[in-house]
């Protein structure tokens, strides 16, 4: 049985900037692993490091208590379509713990289900099994999906940014989901989360512009969620048949965009596929 390694910054300082590690303060670690959480993530992490996929996501799900709340067909649509080959997709916008505990849901009502994530998760042991990594994944998932396969994505890549219009919505979603659920006959379901991270956050981001210096925060911010019930808006199955190739695929992947966050006004709206998108890109 193997043995979790520990996050140590100090030990990934030496590897990554061995000449400049030496110069570090301690206090600069201190503030950093106070940042990132690294006790509360080792304790979880090293806990769990044997676990399954469903009991590694239960542990987490005990850690943070995220409960849903499902408005819209919700419930009804997930229960009724369990054990089929569905594409869910949704908007991001706390980058991880609506994934965490949506597949702590979906995976004991879609056991072989498969979370796109990125790849710097890879080290998460327990979840190698029930993820798909980067763009090599998605090709081989482009390709071919077995019969008994579901699929969770969050197409923007990224959580969710103020855009130019000064609102909160996801960047553009990139249309890998939409080619798969066409190739292979998957229908897909919309899954909108309501919220949004902190003003820190965004602050920083705004004055970090396209690096990702701001992702450093996100452990913290999913640590401060700790407690909060996430309000989800589960959509009716849209047919795969809807995606003509009339329309391009980054054109289905906007309006799907589009019909996420009209979800968030009306849990029971219909997704319209000659409706054009009206949000902004980024």
């Amino acid at each position: 049985m193997e043995t979790y390694q520990p996050i140590d910054l100090r030990a990934l300082a030496k590897k990554s900037v061995p000449k400049l590690a030496p110069f570090i303060p301690g206090f600069v670690y201190r503030k950093f692993e106070k940042l990132l959480h690294t006790a509360e993530l080792n304790d979880c992490f090293e806990k769990h490091f044997n676990d399954s996929p469903a009991d590694f996501l239960a542990g987490v799900q005990d850690y943070l208590q995220n409960p849903i709340e499902f408005a819209g067909p919700g419930e009804a649509v997930l229960k009724e379509n369990a054990g089929k080959s569905i594409m869910f997709a949704g908007n991001h916008p706390y980058g991880g713990p609506e994934a965490m505990s949506l597949m702590n849901y979906l995976i004991h009502l879609y056991p072989h289900i498969k979370l796109v994530a990125q790849s710097y998760l890879s080290f998460i042991k327990p979840l190698q099994s029930c993820c798909v990594y980067n763009k090599s994944g998605v090709r081989t998932l482009m390709d071919h999906v077995e019969s008994h396969e579901s699929i969770l994505i969050y197409p923007a890549g990224l959580c969710s940014r103020i855009l130019s219009n000064k609102e909160v919505f996801d960047r553009t979603w990139h249309s890998s989901f939409v080619k798969i659920a066409k190739r292979n006959n998957m229908p897909v379901v919309i899954i909108y989360t309501d919220g949004q991270l902190s003003k820190r956050f965004f602050r920083l981001q705004r004055i970090q512009g396209k690096s990702s210096l701001a992702s450093v925060l996100l452990p913290d911010e999913m640590f401060k969620m700790a407690g909060k019930t996430l309000r989800m808006v589960v959509s009716k199955p849209i047919d795969p048949s809807v995606f003509t190739d009339d329309v391009s695929n980054s054109e289905w992947a906007l309006r799907l965009r589009q019909y996420c966050y009209n979800l968030r006004k009306d849990p029971f709206a219909e997704f319209d596929p000659t409706a054009v998108s009206s949000l902004p890109l980024k």
